[in-house]
Parts: structure tokens; sequence; C-alpha cells
């Protein structure tokens, strides 16, 4: 059983019902008999809707013609019905030149007809730039109105599975993942701006049919003039762009770097509905079948997301300067001044601003009629996606096995974990004296010649110490070494990994976290050996001070 008009359903080698596909185990999956249909299966299913669909056509497109003309500037290649004709290019408004007919190797395979008429599609764009007119782009609109065209545009639906890399600001760590893309759509026109475009979807696929000439009378068409490759690329920034939330909220940061490559992928071309205005800087898309409309001026918006963090550590520093000085507002400005160009200093290493471009947008949407007249309705989570196409980590287990991972960076015992290292790196001094006290003196005598204070100078440099830890060391300490669990088939979780692997320390600043050649942890040992003479007078001196200020506080 398969549906004709649809070539993304796959249906159930056993029992024909359809199958989705589960990401974990990288294969489509029958809710009905849980029988597995393989990624390969499912593009034979595409290959063969394909040929049916063009015996069907070919009697339904018998004596029908369309014509074909180039532009000698912009390279459009546009169609219309059999008897229109066009004086102008509507991408660059140069002449239009007569070619051949199209053949049917041009023929797409699906179509989604317009389901708003020009007239309405003006009303609804004229009343979005009339509602946004203190913004550039809706003043743009309001001015070029008269130049909205209405075009069947050239897309690519692809499906298949897509791999990468993930890396983090600050850490040299790299995390694998998977992915499988499910119908996503591709523009094929080079003349507009394809992530615009993006901003006009989705589309409601449930309404494709299989192409006949007959949905053209009365539109325009432009046919595909980008190459395979460049569809490829297309569709993996695409894809990034889809990824990036889902990845940045696993990763608990924006400062992350995606590579990505695809599998074996198979798609099908498509003529779908589209509103435009292109004229200067202004591109004005609306989706001719669910009325959602993206604009641009071509404005970039510069944010800087990672100077939250740092405006934190120096606001909640200044706050403890204060509690411990009694708020003395002079001072706790002084400190928090000096802390804060510190703390900016280390962490904006490494770190750039977010350039984005400026695409104004109307919430999704879905296009009815009510005695025949249009009414558009808007929300969220209209025509969302039916399929998931977030992401999945994977990570090797102890038995050296690939499997799917959910990966944690900060837990409640982390963060206690944390503070403790903090807490006993800068009063090691202090406790290492105690200790020895009560173990001389007993509880009787504990206070007799104790002097904490004595340990000033260790307890200065262990500060400074922990202060660059906390600002710059524990985000890669963290990063590289986190909570690992392993996606189980019931849906359940187990943690994965060796306990050393998961360990923080502040030594990390020194190196301390790092692996050798045999991905074993390196420890201060390792590290002082391995710098040489340097290594050996740092440690020495540290030693030295530790000891000097456990006899001071002692004395």
């Amino acid at each position: 059983m398969e549906n004709n008009n649809s070539p993304f359903l796959v249906y159930c080698k056993n029992c024909g019902a359809p199958a989705g596909f589960d990401i974990v185990r990288q294969t489509y999956c029958c809710s009905s008999c849980g029988e597995l249909t393989g990624i390969e299966q499912a593009k034979e299913q595409v290959l063969r809707w394909r040929e049916l669909r063009k015996k069907n056509s070919s009697a339904v497109n018998e004596g029908q013609t369309a014509e074909e003309f180039t532009c000698p500037s912009c390279g459009a290649r546009i169609v219309f019905a059999a008897g229109e004709a066009s004086q102008t290019c509507d991408f660059c408004s140069s002449k239009l030149i007569r070619s051949e007919l199209s053949s049917d190797g041009q023929e797409p395979d699906i179509i989604i007809p317009f389901f708003i008429t020009q007239q309405e599609a003006r009303e609804r764009l004229l009343a979005w730039g009339r509602a946004h007119d203190k913004t550039p782009e809706g003043r743009a609109v309001i001015s070029h109105i008269d130049e909205l065209r209405g075009y069947y545009l050239p897309y690519r639906l692809v499906r298949g599975p897509v791999y990468g890399t993930v890396t983090r600001d600050s850490s040299r760590r790299r995390f694998e993942y998977a992915g499988y893309l499910e119908g996503t759509a591709v523009s094929a026109s080079s003349q507009l701006d394809n992530q615009v475009l993006n901003e006009m979807e989705p589309f409601d696929w449930s309404q494709a049919r299989p192409f006949s000439r007959g949905y053209l009378a009365g539109h325009s068409v432009k046919l595909s003039d980008v190459s395979d490759a460049e569809i490829n690329d297309r569709t993996l920034s695409e894809v990034k762009e889809d990824f990036l939330p889902q990845i940045e909220k696993a990763m608990q940061t924006t400062g992350v770097g995606i590579r990505i490559n695809s599998g074996e992928l198979s798609s099908v071309s498509a003529l779908l509905p589209v509103f435009f205005i292109k004229t200067g800087k202004l591109l004005a898309v609306m989706n001719g079948q669910t009325g959602r409309i993206a604009v641009s001026e071509r404005r970039q918006k510069i944010t800087f997301p990672w100077v939250i963090e740092p405006s934190v550590y120096t606001l909640l520093l200044t706050l403890l300067i204060g509690w411990w000085s009694g708020f003395i507002l002079e001072l706790m400005l002084m400190c928090g001044l000096v802390l804060g160009i510190i703390i900016f200093c280390v962490m904006s290493e490494g770190r750039t601003s977010l350039i984005r471009s400026i695409t104004v947008r109307t919430k999704a949407s879905r296009a009815r009629r009510r005695g025949g007249a249009l009414e558009v309705e808007e929300a969220e989570n209209i025509l969302k996606n039916p399929y998931d196409n977030t992401p999945v980590f994977y990570e090797k287990n102890e038995s050296g096995r690939t499997v799917p991972v959910r990966i944690r960076f900060y837990t409640v015992g982390r963060w206690l974990f944390i503070i403790m290292n903090a807490f006993v790196t800068v009063f090691l001094p202090a406790i290492i004296a105690a200790v020895i006290r009560l173990a001389l003196s007993g509880p009787a005598g504990f206070a007799e010649g104790f002097q904490p204070v004595y340990g000033a100078p260790w307890y200065v440099l262990a500060a400074f110490i922990v202060l660059l830890y906390l600002v710059k060391g524990v985000r890669r300490d963290v990063y590289d070494h986190p909570y690992i669990y392993e996606i189980l088939p019931d849906g359940g979780e187990r943690l994965i990994g060796k306990s050393r692997d998961r360990r923080v320390s502040v030594l990390s600043m020194f190196g301390d976290g790092e692996t050798d050649e045999k991905g074993r942890r390196i420890g201060l040992i390792w590290l002082i050996t391995h710098i040489g003479g340097m290594g050996y007078f740092l440690g020495i001196s540290m030693l030295v001070l530790i000891i000097g200020s456990v006899a001071a506080i002692l004395d």
C-alpha cells in the first residue's frame, strides 16, 4: 500500500502501515507491528513512486505545453503556461529571451498549488507593512507593493542521514552527533536569498500533489538553476541552522562550533507557491499556501551573548566583597572594577560576537476559507514538523561500542565539589595545620598558638588561582569531562565512563585534566616532570610556600 500523493511516506514492508524514523536506531520502525524498514528500502520506495508518477502524468500532460524563457542578465530560467507572455524578468528586471519549450526532464515530481490569490496576497502584505511602518522593512514593503509577483519556485525535498561534530569555546573535546532529515525543503533558485525563503516555511505537505501542467495555468514558474553540489551545500547549511538551537541547548552555551556532513541523501523536485517583492535591498516573501510572511532589508544584528557570564561573576564577587566589608560602597566599586577587568579579560579570550541577519517574519500560519473569504490563522505551533529532526549524540561505552547518549555538564553534586575544591585550595595550609594541631594537642589545646591569619601569602596566591579557575578553568574542565548517559532501548539512561574521567580539579589551571597519548588523565606530578626545569621550580616553590604557611600558622 503506497500513497501516490507523497513520495516521503514510508510504509512497513511487513504490514503496509506508515513507518516513522527511529533516530536512535537509525532506521524506520512501524508503529503497528514493530517491523524495521531500512533506509535503502525507503529510498527504493521513492524511486518506485517517481516511475509510477511519470507513467500516470504522461496522459494528463499530453497536449499541454509550456514556454521557457532565459534571462540574459541573471540566468533565471522561467516557464509560463502556453499562451502567456512577459517582457521583463521579475528577478532582475531584464528583458527575457524566448527559449525552447520545456522538456520532461525539467518537470518537477510534486507541486503544492497556490491557495492564496494575487489580490489577497497584496492586501495581506500591505496590511503587514502598515502594521510595521516604523521599521525599514515595513516602509519598503509599502513603497514597492506594486512589484509583488507570484511564482512557483523550484525546491528539492531532501531525506537522509546527516552527522558531524560539535566543539565548544575554550574546549578541545569533540562530540559526535547524528540526525536524519525528513522532507527538508531546500530552495533551488540562485536569485532569491535562501535564508529569507526558509523563514516563510513550513508548507503543509499533506496538500502536495503529483505534478501536472494544469496547475500552471495563470501562474509563472521558475526553473532550477542550482547545481546538485550547491543543493547539498544549501541542505547542510539549513540543517546546521535547524540543529543549532538544539545543540546550543545541549551544550548549554551559544559558543559552539558545528561541523556537518551528509550520508546518502535522496531527493525529489518540487514547485512551491511563493509571492515575492525583490528590489534593491528588499526581499519580501509570502507563502502562497499558508500566508506566512518574511521580509529582509539586509540589516544585521551584532550580539555579545558571552558577556552575560562574566557580568554575573563580577556582580557576585562584588556583592561578596561588600558583605565581607560591611557594604562600603567605595571599596565595593573599586574592587568590582578591578575584578571586572580581570574576569572580562580572561573570559573574552577566544570569544567573538554573533552576527546574524535580521529577517522579520510572522508566526507560522494556516490559510482557510469561510464562505469564500480568506482567513489566515497564526500561531507558533501551527504546521509543526511531524518528524523529530533533533540530533542525537554518540559516544563509546565501556565495551567500545558506539551508543546514543545524553550529555550533562553541570549537576548539583558537581557544583558542590567545585566549591569544595576552591575552599580547600585557598585554605589548604590552615586545614593541614588544623589536622596537625588536633593530632598533637587534641581538642583541648587546639586554639593555643593557632594563627590561621599567618597563612596570608598562600591565601592570596591561591585565591588568585581559584579566581582564574572559576572564571576560566571551570568551563574548560567541565566541558572536557562531562557526565555521559547511554540511552537504553527502553528509553532509560545509564551513566557510562570512569569516575576519574568526570573529575574536575583546580589543578586543571596548570594542565591537570589533560590526557596523555594513551588517553589517561595527567596528574600534577606528570605535569611537573614533563614541563622540565620550570615545572620543578614552580612545584618546589609552591611546596615551600605551603610548608612555610603551615609552620607560621602553628607557631
